[in-house]
C-alpha cells in the first residue's frame, strides 16, 4: 500500500508518559512481535525509562496508537541514544509511521545536543535493511552473532539472533564512498524460513561469515540495494 495523502496528514508522533499510554505501547509491541514478546517491554519498564528522561515515543494515526519507539541513553562510544525497540502494527505499515517515529526520535536527540543514535536489527530482513541504510542513512561496521540468545517471540522464535549494530549520525553530510564489496540477502527471508528452515539457516550462516570477514578487513556497510544487498566501502 502506498502512503496516501490522508495517512500522511494524520500521522503524528510524540512522547508517551501516562500509564494508559505506556500500557497501550506494550500492546503495540505484542501486536508486532506476538505474545512471546512480553520480555521485550512492560508498562513498568517503560515508566522507568520515561520517568528518568528516556524517550518512549508513540505514533498515532488519528487517535489510534499504531507504532512505538523506545530508547535509552548509553555512554559508549560516547553519550548517545540507543534505540532498543521500534515497531509498527502490521495494519499500519507502509504508511510512513516508522519514518515519523525515527524523525521524532532524531529531533528529541538534537534538542539535547545528542548527535548519534544506535540500534540493532536482524541483517537478514531486507525491508529493515533498506529502511535503515538507504532511507535513514545509517551505517554499520559490527555484526553481533546470536546477540540476544534464544528468543520466544513470533518473529525470532527458533532462529539465531544475529544483529547488525548500526550508527545513525544526525549531523554532517553523508559522504559518498566507492563500493568495494556486496553481501546479498534473500528478498524475503521470513518466507524462506517458513518454507525451508534448513536452507534459511544455511543462508544466514553464509551471510554471517561474509559480514564478519568484511568487518574484519575494515569495511563498513554504507548502503543497501534490494538487488545487490549490503554495499560496503
Amino acid at each position: 500500500m502506498a502512503r496516501t495523502e490522508q495517512a500522511e496528514s494524520t500521522v503524528s508522533a510524540r512522547l508517551l508518559e501516562s500509564w494508559d499510554e505506556l500500557e497501550a505501547a506494550v500492546d503495540v509491541i505484542l501486536g508486532v512481535w506476538g505474545d512471546g514478546a512480553t520480555t521485550l517491554a512492560s508498562p513498568a519498564l517503560l515508566r522507568t525509562y520515561s520517568h528518568y528522561g528516556n524517550p518512549v515515543i508513540g505514533a498515532f494515526v488519528g487517535d489510534q496508537l499504531c507504532g512505538v519507539s523506545i530508547g535509552f541513553l548509553a555512554s559508549a562510544p560516547k553519550v548517545h541514544l540507543h534505540s532498543h525497540i521500534t515497531g509498527v502494527l502490521p495494519s499500519h505499515q507502509h504508511l510512513g509511521v516508522g519514518f515519523d517515529l525515527k524523525s521524532t526520535q532524531r529531533q528529541w536527540c538534537l534538542d539535547r545536543d545528542i548527535d548519534l543514535v544506535t540500534w540493532t536489527f536482524d541483517p537478514m530482513l531486507a525491508r529493515n535493511a533498506h529502511f535503515n541504510m538507504r532511507k535513514l542513512g545509517a551505517r554499520s561496521h559490527c555484526l553481533l552473532p546470536r546477540f540476544y540468545g534464544a528468543m520466544d517471540d513470533d518473529i525470532n522464535r527458533g532462529d539465531d539472533t544475529d544483529r547488525l549494530e548500526v550508527h545513525w549520525e544526525l549531523k554532517g553530510v553523508r559522504e559518498v564512498r566507492p563500493i568495494v564489496r556486496t553481501v546479498a540477502i534473500p528478498t524475503d527471508y521470513l518466507a524462506l524460513r517458513a518454507a525451508d528452515p534448513v536452507k534459511a539457516n544455511a543462508v544466514r550462516a553464509d551471510v554471517r561469515v561474509q559480514l564478519l570477514d568484511a568487518f574484519a578487513h575494515g569495511l563498513e556497510v554504507v548502503d543497501f540495494d534490494r538487488d545487490e544487498g549490503y554495499l560496503l566501502a
